[in-house]
C-alpha cells in the first residue's frame, strides 16, 4: 500500500512539474511573441528545466528543442540589447549624447550572442547567423568611423526612376556614434550653387532640361541605383567640397506607412493635423509655386520631423513587430533604397537586396519598364497600369494598357530595360507606329550591359493609352521560361500577364519577381 502511495505522489509530483513546465514554456513564448521580453526574462529559470531535461534524454537530437533552449538562455542578454537599443536610439533621435560607452555594450552584447548562436549546427538559424553578423558589421562602422550619407526625400507622385522627383534632402552625419542635428532643405539650394555643366542623357535632354545640362534635382534619372546615387554624390561633393560614403533614399509611401504606425500627428506650427492619407497633400497646400531658395517648404518639413520623430521613437517601442513589419516591406518593394561606397556595407545591402541594382542571371528573360514623369505634374498618384508579356518562339511583345484618372494628362518617358541581345522591331502607342525612339546598349556601374529603348507617351487626363513594343530574341524557347522581372521603386504594384505558347499566368508585382513558366 505504502509502496502504491509513493508511486503515486510521485507520478502526481512529476505530473505537476510536467504541466507546470509546460505552462512555464507556454508563457514565455506567448510573451516573446508580443515581444514583452522582458517578463519572458523573468520565467526563464523554470522554464529552461524542461527543454534540458528533453535535450539530455534524447542527446540533442531533436533540433527545435535545442533551438528553444538556446532561446531561452539568450532571452536574459536579447532583454539588455534590447533596453539598450531603445535607449540609443532615443539619444541618437533627441541629438543627445548621455551615454557615450552605450555603442560598445550594444556591439560587445551581440557578439556574445553570435559567439554563443555559432556554437549551435541548425539549419533553421543559418538566416539569423547571417542577419546578426551583418548587424554586428554595420554597428561597428557606424560606431567606429565618421559617416555622412545624403538622405534623398522623392516624391513618387511625381515618378523618377529611382522612385520619384527629389524634392528635399538632409544631410546624416554621425561622429562617434552619434548623429548631429539633421535639418531638411530644398534640392533647389544646393544646385543653386552648381556652376558646372554636364551633358544630360537621352529623355532628359530632350524633355526636362531646357538646354541647362544635367542639373542636380534630376540627378536620379538612372534605373540602377548605384549609377544614379554616384551621380547625386558628384553634385554634393563638388559643391560642397567634402565626401560622402552614401545615399538612402526615402518614398512618399515611407512616410505615409510609418504615419500608419504612429498615427495622426499635430502640428501646432500650422494648426492641422496630419496622417497617411493626407501628408501629401498638406505638404504640397499653399506651396505649388515654389522658387529656387525658396524655405517655405524646408520649414514645414523640419517642423513635421522636429515633432514626428519623437512620436514615431514612442510607438517603435510600444509596437517593435509591426515597426519591423513595415521596414522590411519597404526595403522589399524600393521604397526604401540604400548605397553605400564601403564595400563591406555595399556587399551586406547587395546580398540582402535592398541596393536597388539591377541584376539578372545570364540565362533568362529579363524585362524592367521604367517611367519617368517629364510632364512637370504630380500625376502618378491616380495612375493604373496593366502589363501583359506575349513569348513566342523568336518575339517577344509587351503591352501596356494605361489608365488616368486625372484631370490633367500624364506625360512619361517611357523605357524598357531588357537582355543585350535582343532587337526591337517597332513601337507602337494606340496602335500607331513611333519613328521617335532613343535605343542604345547601356553599362551599369557594375560592368553589366543591357539594352535600353526610351520614348516619349502622353495619356490624356480621364482617359486610358496603350504601348505595344515588339522585340526579337535568340534565347532558346527553354530559356525563355525563366523571366526576370524588375519593379520600379515608387510603384506600389502592377498587375502582370505572362502568356507563354499555350500557358498564361497572372502575377501582382509588388517586388522583383523570377518567374517560373
Amino acid at each position: 500500500m505504502k509502496k502504491y502511495l509513493v508511486i503515486s505522489i510521485i507520478l502526481s509530483l512529476l505530473s505537476f512539474f510536467l504541466v507546470f513546465s509546460i505552462l512555464q514554456n507556454y508563457l514565455v513564448y506567448s510573451a516573446v511573441r508580443r515581444m514583452d521580453i522582458e517578463r519572458a526574462s523573468s520565467r526563464i529559470r523554470t522554464a529552461v528545466i524542461l527543454p534540458k531535461i528533453i535535450n539530455l534524454a534524447t542527446f540533442k537530437q531533436i533540433e527545435i528543442i535545442k533551438l528553444w533552449e538556446f532561446s531561452l538562455q539568450q532571452l536574459p542578454k536579447v532583454n539588455e540589447l534590447k533596453k539598450d537599443t531603445q535607449k540609443y536610439f532615443e539619444m541618437v533621435i533627441n541629438n543627445e549624447a548621455t551615454d557615450k560607452e552605450l555603442p560598445k555594450k550594444i556591439i560587445n552584447n551581440l557578439e556574445k550572442i553570435n559567439e554563443e548562436l555559432n556554437k549551435i549546427d541548425i539549419e533553421q538559424l543559418k538566416e539569423i547567423k547571417l542577419a546578426l553578423n551583418d548587424s554586428i558589421s554595420i554597428a561597428k562602422k557606424i560606431t567606429s568611423n565618421d559617416q555622412k550619407y545624403i538622405v534623398v526625400l522623392q516624391n513618387s507622385d511625381e515618378l523618377r526612376a529611382t522612385g520619384g522627383f527629389m524634392g528635399s534632402y538632409l544631410a546624416l552625419e554621425m561622429q562617434n556614434g552619434q548623429l548631429k542635428p539633421l535639418r531638411i532643405q530644398d534640392i533647389y539650394a544646393p544646385d543653386g550653387q552648381f556652376l558646372g555643366f554636364l551633358e544630360a542623357p537621352s529623355g532628359l535632354a530632350k524633355y526636362t532640361s531646357s538646354g541647362k545640362g544635367m542639373r542636380l534635382p534630376d540627378a536620379n534619372w538612372w534605373p540602377n541605383f548605384p549609377d544614379s546615387t554616384e551621380q547625386i554624390l558628384y553634385f554634393f561633393e563638388e559643391i560642397e567640397k567634402k565626401d560622402y560614403q552614401g545615399v538612402i533614399t526615402i518614398n512618399l509611401n515611407t512616410v505615409e506607412q510609418l504615419l500608419d504606425l504612429t498615427g495622426e500627428i499635430y502640428l501646432p506650427d500650422y494648426a492641422k493635423s496630419v496622417n497617411k492619407n493626407n501628408f501629401s497633400a498638406i505638404a504640397r497646400e499653399d506651396r505649388n509655386e515654389f522658387f529656387p531658395g525658396s524655405q517655405e517648404k524646408a520649414n514645414f518639413l523640419n517642423h513635421f520631423l522636429k515633432i514626428f520623430k519623437i512620436t514615431l521613437s514612442k510607438s517603435i517601442q510600444e509596437q517593435p513587430l509591426k515597426f519591423a513589419q513595415i521596414i522590411k516591406n519597404l526595403t522589399l518593394n524600393k521604397d526604401l533604397q540604400f548605397y553605400s561606397r564601403d564595400s563591406e556595407i555595399e556587399k551586406i545591402l547587395s546580398d540582402r537586396q535592398i541596393d536597388g541594382r539591377m541584376k539578372k542571371e545570364n540565362q533568362e528573360l529579363y524585362y524592367f519598364l521604367v517611367e519617368s514623369n517629364v510632364g512637370i505634374n504630380k500625376a502618378n498618384k491616380l495612375i493604373d497600369r496593366q502589363v501583359t508579356i506575349d513569348i513566342k518562339e523568336t518575339k517577344e511583345k509587351i503591352t501596356i494598357d494605361f489608365q488616368n484618372n486625372n484631370q490633367f494628362p500624364y506625360v512619361n518617358y517611357q523605357r524598357l530595360y531588357t537582355n543585350e541581345g535582343a532587337i526591337l522591331e517597332n513601337i507602337l502607342i494606340d496602335d500607331k507606329k513611333i519613328d521617335e525612339i532613343d535605343q542604345r546598349i547601356m553599362t551599369t556601374k557594375d560592368g553589366q550591359k543591357w539594352l535600353e529603348i526610351g520614348f516619349l507617351s502622353s495619356t490624356l487626363a480621364k482617359n486610358t493609352s496603350k504601348i505595344e513594343i515588339n522585340l526579337s530574341s535568340k534565347l532558346s524557347s527553354e530559356q525563355k521560361k525563366k523571366i526576370f522581372i524588375q519593379k520600379q521603386s515608387g510603384i506600389q504594384k502592377i498587375d502582370y500577364t505572362i502568356n507563354y505558347q499555350d500557358q498564361s499566368k497572372k502575377i501582382e508585382l509588388l517586388r522583383d519577381q523570377l518567374v517560373n513558366l
